[in-house]
């Protein structure tokens, strides 16, 4: 079956609605994705909230909710999947598309490398597509045999990766790079902060030979394990292992909303 896009009020196919086969428009603007099991969107509310915010940062035009609530169901039940990624993609010209795509969990540990920035770059405190940068970085990291890279910003700080947050293990405790040193705020990243007992602090390149344990994080990954940075390999203890659980419930919480 052929996947079409909701777009403005109708359904079109992805070339009639311009997007790419991964579901990517032209133009500029916002956008939002969210996992989704069995036909639920997860988080739905916290990610329309950033949306917004970010739109009202930028005077940009932005639908209401239950026009974003009702294309986000149409959407779904046209492109079902008990797995799905769902992308709100909102752009400057006022154009409203939702699209859902399958999504394949991951299993394997991630390996990651480390990319140090030589130029001080802006903080990203919204989703903009086009995502170029991010992809382009994230190719990279495959090309060189990476999942992904640890990005460390001009001043020597772990921010995040290419396309999600980072949560570490150091000397037992929990922590997260803040938003100043280059982080996107994700919205599992502020779950794990609120609920999980998180901490928020910088954490220097020099300390990652410090890192005992540590998750990929996203919306989509919810907490992928890091099985090796570089070329150390990590120790997926019994501990990290609980804590993916619990991060795990943290997000199924949110399921509804």
């Amino acid at each position: 079956m052929s996947q079409s896009a909701w777009v403005n009020g109708r359904f079109l196919s992805y070339e009639d609605a311009q997007l790419d086969s991964a579901g990517w428009p032209n133009g500029t603007g916002l956008f939002e994705t969210i996992k989704t099991v069995n036909g639920q969107p997860w988080a739905l509310s916290r990610h329309m909230r950033r949306a917004l915010n970010s739109a009202r940062r930028n005077d940009q035009a932005f639908p209401n909710e239950d026009l974003i609530r009702s294309a986000v169901a149409e959407t779904i039940a046209a492109n079902p999947h008990p797995i799905g990624r769902l992308r709100l993609l909102f752009g400057v010209d006022g154009s409203f598309r939702v699209t859902h795509q399958e999504y394949v969990e991951l299993d394997a540990l991630a390996h990651l490398g480390i990319c140090h920035l030589d130029s001080q770059i802006p903080i990203p405190v919204e989703k903009r597509y086009p995502y170029t940068q991010n992809l382009e970085m994230l190719a990279q990291a495959k090309n060189a045999g990476f999942d992904d890279y640890i990005i460390v910003n001009s001043d020597g700080f772990i921010s995040e990766t290419a396309i999600a947050n980072l949560v570490f293990q150091v000397k037992g405790e929990w922590i997260t790079p803040p938003l100043s040193d280059g982080v996107l705020p994700g919205v599992m990243r502020a779950l794990l902060v609120e609920k999980n007992d998180v901490t928020v602090r910088q954490i220097r390149a020099n300390q990652l030979d410090e890192v005992e344990g540590g998750f990929v994080v996203s919306s989509l990954k919810i907490a992928q394990p890091i099985g090796q940075i570089g070329d150390r390999i990590l120790v997926n203890s019994q501990e990290s292992e609980q804590m993916r659980s619990s991060f795990a419930a943290t997000a199924l919480a949110t399921s509804v909303g």
